[in-house]
């Protein structure tokens, strides 16, 4: 920002009054917002990369093709469907986000769909906010809609298959150095000093002391640990978090049983009910919670209740998906030998199917509870008093303007995620995860 680390590091370096650049405007959010979604598009195309037949590339240069005219020419080519097709899924990601435009949008009077539709909820105008709902839902679901085709494209672009692929290391020549010094430098304000100035200014006593020994202390961590707000949030998140990831995941793997192995009609429209709201913003999701539980005969909206409804709703296509794949990669004929030998339906659950599965659902456990914990687009707008989580509590800090406070959650928060994404890697054997 104006006033952050590496603004006055410019302003002390140069002696200028000012930083050149402002995150507090339409083009800082969407800077963040860049940096937010460049691992979507990073893990899709770097798929993509690793599953290239290197013969080809191999070719093209053993035909005199210069690494750079088989980059233009083979490699871009292959992996274009990946990158439009994570460029897709980052623009539903970004369209459909909340925090980072109200954040940083509000103090520039920049708007976008979603943060309107939280200002008309607080208005209250629930037809315009379930107008502007649908029209969001439209356009990500029509960006959705192009990215399956392209999946169903990719076999256009397949190449010799039934034989496993090495990928090929290339030498930069030159340009080794200079792209090191790019990746390291976009690395370093990307991710390395975002989250060092977070952890810094949790430390802080006041915002603009300076950086010294003397300016540190621990009281903004003690007191978001003491204050009634923050234990309440927390374990309000730590509840929504585990019930929205041990039904998910418990529905899931029935949904994906008597889909995958039963193959019953109603499961696969059980399953493609599950997965709609992967294609539906978690601000339309909300809407749709108030529209729902706000009047008789059943109320939830003003509970903890309605929350975990959202969550439910807004996580189930993760669970499905990964009970989906999970069950894919334990052949039935396993199953089938089990109940030849005599097992019972239930003794092959128990004995086959669950252990083996087991990994794969504590994983998929683990990927809906590290993000419904941290959950914020579909928490700000159906919370109510006694009913705050996480990143209510941090969102509300920071634009009330308690920085420090809202650092030293934040940090709490991020440890946390921390250590359940090396649960994940360790469950899933390094395979999911960062």
């Amino acid at each position: 920002g104006p006033a952050g680390y590496v603004s006055k590091l410019y302003m002390s370096i140069t002696g200028a009054a000012s930083a050149p650049w402002n995150i507090y405007s339409p083009g800082g959010v969407v800077l963040v917002l860049s940096i937010y979604q460049f691992p979507v598009v990073f893990i899709t195309v770097s798929g993509a990369l690793g599953r290239i037949d290197t013969s080809l590339e191999e070719a093209a240069r053993m035909s005199g093709a210069s690494p750079f005219k088989t980059l233009l020419d083979i490699t871009l080519p292959l992996i274009t469907p990946a990158i439009v097709a994570g460029g897709l899924l980052a623009f539903v990601g970004c369209i459909s986000n909340f925090g980072i435009p109200a954040l940083l949008g509000f103090r520039a009077r920049f708007f976008v769909l979603t943060t309107k539709i939280y200002s008309a909820l607080s208005i209250p105008d629930m037809p315009i906010a379930a107008a502007m709902s649908v029209i969001l839902a439209f356009v990500s679901g029509l960006a959705l809609v192009l990215q399956r085709r392209l999946e169903r494209e990719q076999h256009r672009y397949a190449v010799i298959a039934g034989k496993s692929v090495r990928p090929q290391t290339m030498s930069l020549g030159a340009a080794r150095i200079p792209l090191l010094v790019m990746v390291t430098t976009v690395a370093l304000f990307a991710g390395v000093v975002p989250i060092a100035s977070m952890v810094l200014t949790s430390f802080i006593k006041y915002w603009g002391a300076p950086l010294a020994l003397k300016s540190m202390t621990l009281d903004h961590y003690k007191y978001v640990l003491r204050i009634p707000i923050g234990a309440r949030a927390f374990r309000n998140s730590l509840f929504l978090a585990v019930g929205a990831a041990t039904i998910t995941m418990t529905a899931g793997a029935l949904v994906s049983y008597m889909c995958i192995r039963v193959k019953l009609a109603v499961a696969r429209v059980l399953d493609f009910l599950g997965t709609i709201p992967y294609a539906v913003p978690h601000t339309m999701i909300a809407i749709a919670m108030i529209l729902a539980w706000s009047r008789p005969p059943v109320v939830l909206y003003g509970t903890i209740w309605v929350l975990l409804a959202a969550y439910l709703v807004t996580y189930m296509p993760f669970s499905i998906r990964t009970t989906n794949a999970t069950l894919q990669q334990v052949h039935v004929s396993l199953e089938e030998a089990a109940r030849v030998s005599g097992a019972r339906w239930s003794d092959t659950m128990r004995d086959i199917v669950l252990p083996l599965i087991k990994p794969g659902l504590a994983a998929g456990w683990v990927l809906v509870f590290m993000p419904a914990f941290r959950e914020l687009t579909v928490s700000v707008l159906l919370w109510s008093q006694g009913a705050e989580t996480l990143g209510v509590v941090i969102y509300n800090m920071q634009d009330a303007g308690y920085t420090q406070i809202a650092a030293a959650l934040s940090t709490v928060v991020l440890l946390i995620i921390f250590i359940g994404n090396a649960l994940v890697r360790r469950l899933s054997q390094g395979e999911i995860g960062f």
